[in-house]
């Protein structure tokens, strides 16, 4: 009796030992996976957190490049500016004209290249505002590098051509973080430097075929400059920054209501804004 005991005594041991263990190693486990989905949770909050503070960094250049290249868009093709302006017999005028036209499409891609560079590692699928975000830059990229909806070539640029500008145009700036070459850095490097005027050489070129197409033949302008306008709306969706004056996308010129037979002859309106230089 006395070893039957002894020996029941020693199964229930292994038995509750091995329970033990068995329910040490799942609580183990448990409290791995537990903390390795919080790990993650705050791995992706960080992630959140740092495309915030990028978007926040350069929400003001990037929102000012694109009104300033959806504003130079929308004077070119009204025939208010360039066809004044690059034949108008002033070498100081005509030069501004054509450089500063291919700046502001530069400079815009410049920032474009600066953000995608610092949000390259972080997924911003989970945030619809990150969405948002990179849909409307899309939108701009898309239509700079369409081969098939748009007849003209002119200031085509595919997404390598457009990263590879946008990369030119960057320099050092504060605390690590790059900045965009200015207006005169710009010019001067265009005078100095012959590879990197070798790349901006076609857009300077085709500044004259912006002037000299018909509005069919400048689809490509004028959509870019309508995308522009909802990259704006959404950088600046109250109006803070830019006023509403400054984001009219652009309407195609249409026939003014027929006037009486005594009146003068028909003209085309389009959207009333100030030509700018």
């Amino acid at each position: 009796m006395d070893n039957l005991i002894g020996i029941l005594s020693a199964v229930v041991s292994v038995l509750g030992a091995i329970v033990a263990g068995v329910m040490t190693s799942w609580s183990s486990r448990k409290a791995t996976a537990f903390q390795a989905k919080l790990e993650r949770e705050r791995h992706e909050e960080t992630k959140a957190e740092q495309a915030a503070k990028v978007l926040s960094r350069y929400r003001e250049p990037l929102l000012l490049a694109a009104n300033s290249l959806q504003s130079r868009l929308y004077n070119a093709v009204r025939d208010e500016y360039l066809p004044v302006y690059l034949h108008c017999g002033d070498e100081e005028q005509e030069e501004y004209a054509r450089v500063f036209t291919v700046y502001t499409l530069a400079e815009y891609l410049c920032w474009v290249e600066i953000i995608r560079r610092e949000l390259r590692f972080l997924d911003l699928g989970a945030e619809r505002e990150n969405r948002d975000f990179t849909k409307r830059l899309l939108a701009v990229t898309n239509t700079l590098s369409d081969q098939k909806i748009y007849g003209s070539p002119h200031y085509r640029l595919f997404r390598g051509q457009q990263q590879a500008l946008g990369e030119l145009m960057m320099q050092p700036g504060a605390d690590g973080h790059h900045d965009c070459l200015t207006y005169p850095e710009f010019t001067h490097r265009l005078a100095e430097d012959p590879r990197f005027h070798r790349w901006f050489a076609r857009l300077l070129r085709e500044v004259d075929d912006i002037a000299d197409q018909s509005i069919a033949g400048n689809a490509r302008i004028i959509d870019t400059q309508r995308a522009l306008i909802d990259l704006i709306d959404f950088l600046d969706p109250d109006k803070t920054r830019l006023g509403a004056d400054h984001r009219e996308k652009y309407e195609e010129a249409t026939p003014s209501p027929a006037p009486p037979a005594s009146s003068s002859p028909a003209v085309t309106t389009v959207s009333a804004r100030p030509a700018a230089g």
